[in-house]
């Protein structure tokens, strides 16, 4: 096997500033033995880890610009043409690709807020694998100060492989500091394979990590982050696409031994929650059967905005904002220009949340109390008054036409008015609202430029939060076991997805929606969607349960709303005619191949051991 230079391999710096062979953070320049000699300069080289963590709520991470990343699925819809996932990602576009953010191997912003996840990762491997082949032997630092660093080493060499190995497949296993002269031409693992060397680094964390750090640390790894994060690389492994080898992508179906071991890892980090950890508990869960629904929904929507913490209480492994002018960012993505009551290019409605999302939230029938699917017989849906009576999650999440939000500088009620002849509609297409919703979970009413309350609250990007492990708990144990049947724990796939309900004030499933593994499957599905929209998991379910064809292929829908009032001031007593229809501005191509990314060209041109994935 051949030998590859430094300059020429990703896992040695990724085609950018190579030559600076130990990068280091805060403290550029000093040399290697200073630096693996004082406890400050060890972990000041570890944030590295964390600096270079894909941050989806900022608005230019990844050089996605204004876009959030929620629009390269089925989630939402984007107004700006100048993103990477409009002019590449979305059109099917990924091969020999160096810049565009997710495909992107470019590394011109590498080490930056900008630079693309996937080398970014790959410097992350290379800083955590120093730390962890030469800590050990170091002098001068007490065990208790080496293993709280290695701790957080291994959890995020495995969260950065995981953030690789979830787009590329399967990988060599990185667990050496390459030099110049090393053999770089490693042969790529089985996804499963790969994930199994992962899982090991997660064990080692979970032994090393503290459960809580002093609050001027929040935002570092725990043991609990270790866990959960042992429970959804496993799920992941478990899923349909990762059955696959390295040469072939077809249907398939999950893994049943991994299922097994994935509900029991969730249902480990729920236990343990529960005893050691309640802060961690899902926020509003504590309220029991007599809170009111007011009450439920201010303790959900303190999940996604809360003060004075920078991290939600319910975030098991989240980005800490610091706080960070994060208002700005979500503005940028979801606001409007009107809605930010700031001229400029500061609010476009650029990411809008497609009907195909909104259709998942389900009606509550007021007749019986029970939650159908639009789509059922008894739910009582109709285009004829379609925002009544929903899940209470799409009042929070999701602005509709008509839906009043906030008051203007005299006080007066605002609307989203996306109608021909209402506030909100624009001839210039990138100033429209194209699918007739705005996103408002990480926002509040007041949130406006230059109003008082604009700085209230905080928000970061929450990785893993708790909820996600009872979803993820529901799957793997309803592909092992069966909706109804517990096996050897304490609860069954249903209860799980009816405890993350009951704390919205959703009735529970309903039974015949989990009469089998089937149809609970779909319902399990679009609890994810809803439960977790826009948090950067959609894109990667539909890609690992191999449903990305099918769903993308239905296009990108929105709401066509008509003004039959328009003589009418008040909004809140117009009437209106609803018309769900294509955003025809939205292209989606994705095939067979689009099932996983295409590797580097850096890699498959200098490398040939380093095998291409199917269809590129």
């Amino acid at each position: 096997m051949k030998k590859i230079s430094i300059i020429l391999l990703i896992i040695v710096g990724f085609l950018a500033s190579c030559e600076d062979y130990l990068e280091l953070s805060p403290d550029m320049g000093m040399e290697e033995s200073t630096v693996f000699n004082d406890f400050n300069s060890v972990r000041g080289y570890l944030d590295n880890g964390y600096h270079l963590l894909f941050d989806y709520t900022r608005w230019n991470a990844q050089k996605l610009q204004r876009t959030n990343i929620a629009a390269l699925s089925d989630e939402a819809a984007s107004t700006y043409d100048w993103s990477p996932i409009r002019t590449a990602l979305n059109t099917g576009d990924w091969y020999r690709k160096a810049w565009p953010s997710e495909v992107g191997y470019g590394g011109g912003d590498i080490g930056s807020l900008k630079g693309n996840v996937i080398p970014n990762s790959f410097r992350a491997l290379r800083v955590m694998n120093k730390i962890i082949n030469k800590l050990p032997n170091v002098s001068g630092l007490s065990e208790d100060q080496k293993d709280e660093i290695l701790g957080q080493a291994y959890f995020l060499r495995a969260w950065h492989y995981f953030e690789i190995l979830k787009r590329w497949g399967g990988l060599p296993i990185y667990d050496k500091v390459y030099a110049p002269d090393s053999d770089l031409d490693l042969t790529r693992k089985t996804y499963k394979e790969s994930t199994e060397w992962m899982l090991t680094d997660l064990d080692k964390a979970i032994e090393m990590l503290p459960d809580r750090w002093p609050e001027d640390q929040v935002g570092r790894a725990t043991k609990v982050s270790a866990m959960a994060l042992k429970s959804m690389a496993t799920l992941y492994g478990a899923s349909p696409l990762m059955q696959n080898g390295l040469n072939s992508i077809t249907q398939q179906d999950y893994d049943q031994e991994w299922c097994k071991d994935a509900a029991r890892y969730a249902h480990e980090v729920i236990t343990y929650i529960d005893s050691n950890l309640p802060e961690k508990r899902m926020k509003g869960s504590d309220l029991g059967s007599g809170a009111s629904q007011e009450e439920r929904d201010s303790a959900y929507r303190h999940v996604f905005y809360h003060s004075p913490e920078f991290v939600s209480s319910e975030a098991l492994w989240a980005n800490n904002s610091g706080g960070m002018d994060r208002e700005l960012d979500m503005a940028i993505h979801f606001y409007n220009s009107r809605f930010t009551n700031r001229a400029g290019n500061y609010g476009w409605a650029i990411t809008t949340p497609s009907q195909n999302l909104v259709d998942k939230f389900e009606v509550i029938n007021p007749d019986d109390g029970k939650a159908y699917p639009i789509d059922h017989p008894q739910s009582g849906y109709s285009l004829d008054d379609p925002y009544s009576n929903r899940d209470p999650r799409f009042y929070n999440n999701i602005l509709y036409p008509g839906g009043q939000w906030g008051f203007g500088e005299q006080n007066e009620p605002w609307y989203l008015e996306p109608w021909e002849g209402g506030a909100d509609y624009a001839t210039d297409w990138s100033r429209t609202v194209p699918t007739g919703y705005m996103c408002v979970k990480w926002l509040w009413p007041e949130a406006k430029f230059r109003r008082p309350n604009f700085e209230d609250y905080n928000y970061s990007a929450s990785y893993i939060r708790t909820t996600q492990v009872y979803l993820d708990y529901a799957e793997a144990m309803n592909e092992a076991y069966g909706p109804n049947n517990a096996g050897p724990h304490s609860m069954t796939a249903v209860e799980a997805v009816n405890i993350v309900r009951e704390r919205v004030g959703m009735p529970p499933v309903l039974q015949e929606l989990a009469s089998s593994k089937e149809t609970f499957r779909s319902r399990i599905r679009d609890e994810r969607a809803v439960e977790l929209m826009y948090e950067n998991h959609r894109w990667f379910d539909i890609r690992r349960w191999m449903i990305a064809e099918s769903v993308l292929s239905e296009g990108i829908m929105g709401m066509h709303v008509e003004d039959l009032t328009p003589g009418e001031d008040d909004v809140s007593k117009k009437e209106f005619r609803f018309d769900v229809r294509p955003v025809d501005t939205e292209t989606r191509v994705f095939e067979t191949k689009h099932y996983w990314y295409p590797i580097a060209a850096d890699h498959t041109d200098q490398l040939m051991e380093f095998e291409q994935n199917p269809g590129w």
